[in-house]
């Protein structure tokens, strides 16, 4: 429905570069067998993730001339970043906005390091619904739903969720306020309401988000790397930590 087309993309790292080998002619011999079982083992998974792929084009009714699929020899973090310059988005699995996932390094350098949109996928099977727009006037969130303008689209009614008690104003007049973002969602074909909240930022959208049955949540990313250490902001932590909730569409 985005008018996009689909890549999925596949990576791993080359398993040889993966072992040391000690001079023993032994150790060299036994290295070599593992390696092979590695790669055996990799292109078996390549071959099922394929498959899986092609099943859901299957089941969405998408023909191979709007998808593709490819498989590279890099580390997963490498590959993200460089799969999303240029791109409209790039989809996570949800669980990989929490810590310990096969992916969260990826998603922590496209989002962070890169400062790319990502879009962390919401539950299978959920009906369209609104979308609705974190705003509190924040340059990520602003960034956000810049990046993110063509998901945007995809929705006829958009939910503008503010907590007035943390706008962050930047002094610019009225960059913070809601009227201003319901007019550039008008200018669009996007019909708006603002659904003012207090209390906790991430308890409060997901809170709307039930109510209106939201398919989206479009917000602003705070937080940085240190140390090799992902630390988000409160609100974004729990946001991504959510188990339940609409797809997340974020940008730092």
């Amino acid at each position: 429905s985005l008018d996009v087309p689909l890549a999925a993309l596949s990576a791993m790292p080359d398993p040889s570069a993966a072992f040391v080998y000690s001079a023993s002619e032994y150790a060299v011999g036994a290295g070599a067998l593992t390696v092979a079982r590695v790669r055996e083992a990799q292109d078996q998974t390549i071959a099922d993730i394929q498959a899986m792929f092609e099943r859901i084009l299957a089941e969405q009714g998408m023909g191979s001339d709007q998808a593709s699929f490819r498989h590279i020899v890099a580390s997963a973090v490498n590959a993200a970043g460089d799969a999303a310059i240029l791109s409209d988005g790039i989809v996570f699995p949800r669980s990989a906005g929490r810590a310990e996932h096969a992916l969260t390094a990826a998603f922590e350098h496209v989002l962070i390091d890169r400062r790319l949109p990502v879009l962390l996928s919401g539950p299978t099977g959920q009906p369209a619904g609104p979308v609705i727009i974190a705003w509190d006037g924040s340059d990520e969130v602003a960034r956000s739903v810049k990046l993110h303008e063509g998901l945007i689209r995809r929705h006829e009614h958009a939910v503008i969720a503010q907590n007035p008690d943390d706008l962050k104003s930047n002094g610019a007049g009225d960059a913070t306020s809601a009227d201003r973002l319901a007019q550039w969602l008008a200018a669009r074909g996007i019909a708006s309401e603002l659904h003012p909240f207090t209390g906790k930022i991430a308890a409060g959208l997901l809170r709307i988000a039930e109510q209106s049955k939201a398919d989206m949540i479009v917000a602003g990313a705070y937080g940085h790397s240190r140390m090799g250490q992902f630390l988000f902001g409160g609100a974004s932590r729990s946001l991504l930590k959510a188990k339940e909730g609409p797809a997340l569409a974020l940008a730092h």
